[in-house]
Protein backbone atom coordinates (compact mmCIF):
# COMPACT_ATOMS: atom_id res chain seq x y z
CA UNK A 1 0.00 0.00 0.00
CA UNK A 2 1.27 3.54 -0.89
CA UNK A 3 1.53 5.73 2.12
CA UNK A 4 -0.26 8.44 0.20
CA UNK A 5 -3.11 5.78 0.37
CA UNK A 6 -3.50 5.69 3.79
CA UNK A 7 -6.21 7.28 6.00
CA UNK A 8 -5.11 9.96 8.22
CA UNK A 9 -6.21 8.32 11.17
CA UNK A 10 -4.26 5.07 10.01
CA UNK A 11 -0.94 7.21 9.31
CA UNK A 12 -1.12 8.95 12.75
CA UNK A 13 -1.22 5.17 14.34
CA UNK A 14 1.38 4.00 12.47
CA UNK A 15 3.74 7.14 13.19
CA UNK A 16 3.21 8.96 16.06
CA UNK A 17 5.33 11.41 14.59
CA UNK A 18 2.95 12.22 11.69
CA UNK A 19 0.06 14.13 14.00
CA UNK A 20 2.73 15.82 15.80
CA UNK A 21 3.93 17.92 13.10
CA UNK A 22 0.63 20.30 13.04
CA UNK A 23 -0.05 21.43 16.37
CA UNK A 24 -1.94 24.64 15.70
CA UNK A 25 -5.06 22.68 14.68
CA UNK A 26 -4.16 19.10 16.58
CA UNK A 27 -5.05 19.66 20.55
CA UNK A 28 -3.30 17.86 22.79
CA UNK A 29 -0.34 15.71 21.77
CA UNK A 30 -0.52 11.97 22.36
CA UNK A 31 1.48 10.86 25.31
CA UNK A 32 3.44 7.22 25.56
CA UNK A 33 4.34 5.93 28.64
CA UNK A 34 7.80 4.62 28.98
CA UNK A 35 9.57 2.04 31.13
CA UNK A 36 13.02 2.16 31.79
CA UNK A 37 15.50 -0.46 32.61
CA UNK A 38 15.57 0.76 36.33
CA UNK A 39 11.41 0.26 36.37
CA UNK A 40 10.51 3.70 36.18
CA UNK A 41 7.49 4.81 34.07
CA UNK A 42 7.53 7.99 32.00
CA UNK A 43 5.55 10.33 30.06
CA UNK A 44 6.84 10.92 26.70
CA UNK A 45 5.52 12.82 23.86
CA UNK A 46 4.98 11.62 20.58
CA UNK A 47 8.00 13.85 19.33
CA UNK A 48 10.12 12.90 21.49
CA UNK A 49 9.39 9.16 20.34
CA UNK A 50 9.73 10.24 17.16
CA UNK A 51 12.79 10.98 17.40
CA UNK A 52 14.17 7.13 17.66
CA UNK A 53 13.44 4.95 14.50
CA UNK A 54 13.80 1.88 16.58
CA UNK A 55 10.69 2.67 18.93
CA UNK A 56 8.79 4.19 15.74
CA UNK A 57 9.57 1.25 13.68
CA UNK A 58 8.23 -1.13 17.23
CA UNK A 59 4.97 0.98 17.41
CA UNK A 60 4.75 0.90 13.65
CA UNK A 61 4.95 -2.99 13.91
CA UNK A 62 2.75 -3.44 16.94
CA UNK A 63 -0.06 -1.25 15.45
CA UNK A 64 0.20 -3.61 12.52
CA UNK A 65 -0.54 -6.39 13.97
CA UNK A 66 -3.22 -4.97 15.79
CA UNK A 67 -5.11 -4.07 12.72
CA UNK A 68 -4.40 -7.37 10.50
CA UNK A 69 -4.98 -9.89 14.04
CA UNK A 70 -7.92 -11.52 12.34
CA UNK A 71 -6.67 -11.42 8.81
CA UNK A 72 -6.30 -14.10 6.54
CA UNK A 73 -2.25 -15.08 6.37
CA UNK A 74 -0.57 -12.77 3.41
CA UNK A 75 2.50 -14.03 1.46
CA UNK A 76 6.00 -12.65 1.95
CA UNK A 77 5.45 -9.45 -0.52
CA UNK A 78 2.31 -8.28 0.58
CA UNK A 79 2.90 -8.32 4.62
CA UNK A 80 4.77 -5.27 4.79
CA UNK A 81 5.80 -2.22 3.20
CA UNK A 82 8.70 -0.44 5.02
CA UNK A 83 9.42 3.48 4.44
CA UNK A 84 12.96 3.96 3.22
CA UNK A 85 14.65 6.36 5.71
CA UNK A 86 13.62 9.88 6.22
CA UNK A 87 15.19 12.07 3.77
CA UNK A 88 15.65 14.96 6.23
CA UNK A 89 18.55 13.27 7.99
CA UNK A 90 21.90 15.58 6.89
CA UNK A 91 25.50 15.21 7.55
CA UNK A 92 26.39 17.29 10.58
CA UNK A 93 29.76 19.28 10.07
CA UNK A 94 29.55 21.48 12.44
CA UNK A 95 28.23 21.27 16.10
CA UNK A 96 25.53 23.87 17.21
CA UNK A 97 25.94 25.73 20.55
CA UNK A 98 22.91 23.44 22.33
CA UNK A 99 24.93 20.46 21.32
CA UNK A 100 28.03 21.48 22.39
CA UNK A 101 26.82 22.42 25.82
CA UNK A 102 24.75 19.04 26.04
CA UNK A 103 27.48 16.64 25.23
CA UNK A 104 29.66 18.70 27.93
CA UNK A 105 29.72 15.30 29.63
CA UNK A 106 32.60 12.87 31.37
CA UNK A 107 33.82 11.14 28.23
CA UNK A 108 32.13 7.42 30.21
CA UNK A 109 28.24 9.68 29.53
CA UNK A 110 29.46 10.34 26.35
CA UNK A 111 29.99 7.10 25.44
CA UNK A 112 27.10 5.68 26.75
CA UNK A 113 24.84 8.67 25.08
CA UNK A 114 26.55 7.27 21.83
CA UNK A 115 25.89 3.45 22.26
CA UNK A 116 22.36 4.40 23.44
CA UNK A 117 21.62 6.17 20.08
CA UNK A 118 23.05 3.69 17.99
CA UNK A 119 20.19 1.14 19.84
CA UNK A 120 17.62 3.42 19.51
CA UNK A 121 18.51 4.39 16.24
CA UNK A 122 18.10 8.28 16.65
CA UNK A 123 20.95 9.52 13.66
CA UNK A 124 20.86 13.57 15.23
CA UNK A 125 22.04 12.08 18.84
CA UNK A 126 24.56 9.38 17.01
CA UNK A 127 25.74 11.94 14.50
CA UNK A 128 26.33 14.69 17.28
CA UNK A 129 28.18 12.09 19.78
CA UNK A 130 30.26 10.71 17.32
CA UNK A 131 31.26 14.75 16.11
CA UNK A 132 32.11 15.22 19.44
CA UNK A 133 34.48 12.35 19.97
CA UNK A 134 35.61 12.83 16.05
CA UNK A 135 36.64 16.73 16.90
CA UNK A 136 38.07 15.32 20.42
CA UNK A 137 40.94 13.10 18.32
CA UNK A 138 41.48 15.48 15.59
CA UNK A 139 45.37 16.50 15.16
CA UNK A 140 46.11 13.75 18.32
CA UNK A 141 48.62 11.21 17.85
CA UNK A 142 47.82 7.43 18.46
CA UNK A 143 48.83 7.63 22.27
CA UNK A 144 47.33 11.29 22.96
CA UNK A 145 44.30 9.63 21.98
CA UNK A 146 45.07 6.51 24.31
CA UNK A 147 45.69 8.54 26.98
CA UNK A 148 42.91 10.93 26.37
CA UNK A 149 40.47 7.95 26.38
CA UNK A 150 42.19 6.39 28.92
CA UNK A 151 42.74 2.96 26.36
CA UNK A 152 45.64 0.24 27.00
CA UNK A 153 47.81 0.06 24.26
CA UNK A 154 48.05 -3.93 23.77
CA UNK A 155 50.22 -3.34 20.26
CA UNK A 156 53.20 -4.67 20.25
CA UNK A 157 56.27 -2.96 18.89
CA UNK A 158 56.28 -4.96 15.99
CA UNK A 159 52.09 -4.36 15.09
CA UNK A 160 52.22 -0.98 15.94
CA UNK A 161 54.85 -1.20 12.97
CA UNK A 162 52.60 -3.05 10.65
CA UNK A 163 49.62 -0.59 11.44
CA UNK A 164 51.64 2.18 10.29
CA UNK A 165 53.03 0.47 7.18
CA UNK A 166 49.70 -0.30 6.21
CA UNK A 167 47.41 2.82 7.19
CA UNK A 168 50.51 5.29 5.91
CA UNK A 169 48.67 6.09 2.79
CA UNK A 170 46.30 8.09 5.44
CA UNK A 171 48.47 9.99 7.43
CA UNK A 172 49.57 13.77 7.08
CA UNK A 173 52.52 14.53 4.91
Amino acid sequence: MDTRDRSAEETAAQNPAAGAKDTENAGPEKMYKVQTKDNEVCEVSASVISMSKLITTMLEIVSWCQKHYNAPELGPHEAWEYETEHPDRKIMREIEAWDKEFFKVDYGVLFDIIMAANYLDIPKLLDGGCKVVADLMRGKTPEEIRTLFNIVNDFTPEEEENIRKENAWCEDE
